[in-house]
């Protein structure tokens, strides 16, 4: 079936004219709809928002402190052992073969420096004694003839020098050349003041030159070492005070981190670090177990708030932030480095705004009563 000309005009005339009123009503909707998605936002947005009474947060025990930019001490607890100071721990050693004619300390005895250990009777000592009063009177006889002095120097110089290496002092060289009578006995003394760890010889027992005779130990001084946890690393240095504490004693023992070891234990991860502790008492005895306590710093002067005014979850954190008096309101933040008192803040806080410490938990069972009221 044809229309007539003027029919079809008709038609495309009406389509001319209904199309802008079609295109009116989608711009209408649309704005309408933006409109209703402006207001959601604007719920969402009010939603983070807490409002009370004074009677609820005085119930609620809210808290709320300014937040601050700081360094903070944390306390740092490392489990260790007590060692011996490897710089005053000897073997003595015999350096002349010979046999033991009376023994002067036993296990667990104290000793002061030079001490004498044990008399030990010597044919090689005696041997010394000759060529050292042979050399002293050919050095004498040396500066009033024609002699060699230098030579002669030579030879009592180097007599002088073999018994002070098997442990004669001074005094007793002194007294040797001067009496010119052979000592019987070689003197074995302390190289230091400690305590006989153990005694590994009895007299009448003949030695050979480099037979263990003793070893001795100064335990005035103790080095403890500390295990050190991987993450822990950072905040542990050279020259950090200590305390030491074991479960025999109540009192607590002070000490420096005196070096951190280079090696890690591929077992524990921990790294050793060596804590110089003064035991004049005696009461540290080394392989005790013990506990060390440091104070480390936790990061630079950065934002950093208490433990108890984050919540969220582990990767997504957030506060509560005082507007005023009855008012609180939601803030998420991104974290740093936390520790179980404090966490560090990168971003989402202002110094000087009014920070919630306590009471967070309660903020949020209202945040949520309100929000699900909201949505039915």
């Amino acid at each position: 079936m044809k229309f007539p000309k003027y029919c079809r005009k008709w038609c495309m005339t009406s389509t001319l004219v209904v199309l802008p009123f079609l295109v009116g009503c989608n711009k209408a909707k649309e704005a309408e709809a933006e409109q209703h998605h402006g207001e959601h936002r604007a719920e969402a947005t009010e939603s983070a928002t807490v409002h009370l009474d004074k009677h609820k947060v005085f119930h609620a025990g809210i808290k709320v402190e300014p937040v601050q930019s700081k360094s903070i001490a944390v306390p740092l607890t490392l489990p260790g052992k007590v060692s011996f100071n490897e710089r005053r721990i000897a073997d003595v050693t015999s350096r002349v073969s010979g046999r033991i004619e009376k023994v002067n300390v036993f296990t667990n005895d104290r000793v002061h420096q030079n001490a004498p250990l044990l008399q030990l009777h010597s044919q090689e000592f005696l041997t010394m004694q000759t060529e050292f009063l042979q050399a002293s009177e050919r050095w004498t006889r040396a500066q009033q003839s024609a002699e060699d002095k230098a030579t002669a120097k030579a030879i009592y110089e180097s007599a002088r020098r073999k018994l002070g290496v098997i442990g004669v002092d001074d005094e007793e060289l002194k007294e040797l050349e001067s009496s010119r009578i052979l000592k019987p006995f070689l003197m074995v003394r302390a190289p230091f003041g400690g305590t006989i760890l153990d005694s590994k010889i009895r007299q009448g027992a003949y030695v050979q030159m480099g037979t263990e005779l003793f070893e001795l130990a100064d335990l005035s001084t103790v080095w403890v070492l500390a295990d050190i946890y991987e993450k822990d690393l950072p905040q542990v240095h050279a020259g950090m005070k200590a305390q030491v504490e074991v479960t025999a004693y109540p009192d607590s023992f002070a000490g420096t981190i005196s070096t951190i070891y280079n090696v890690l234990d591929e077992k524990t991860r921990t790294v050793k670090a060596r804590v110089e502790v003064q035991n004049r008492s005696g009461k540290l005895k080394p392989e005790m177990f013990c506990s060390v306590m440091i104070q480390t710093q936790f990061g630079k002067e950065t934002i950093k708030i208490p433990a108890s005014a984050l919540l969220g979850e582990t990767e997504k954190h957030f506060v509560f932030i005082a507007v005023n008096d009855t008012t609180f309101e939601k803030r998420d933040i991104r974290t740093g480095v936390e520790t179980r008192n404090f966490a560090e803040v990168l971003d989402g806080l202002l110094i000087g705004e009014q920070l919630v410490v306590k009471g967070g938990f309660f903020l949020k069972s209202e945040l949520a009563k309100e929000t699900f009221g909201e949505e039915h």
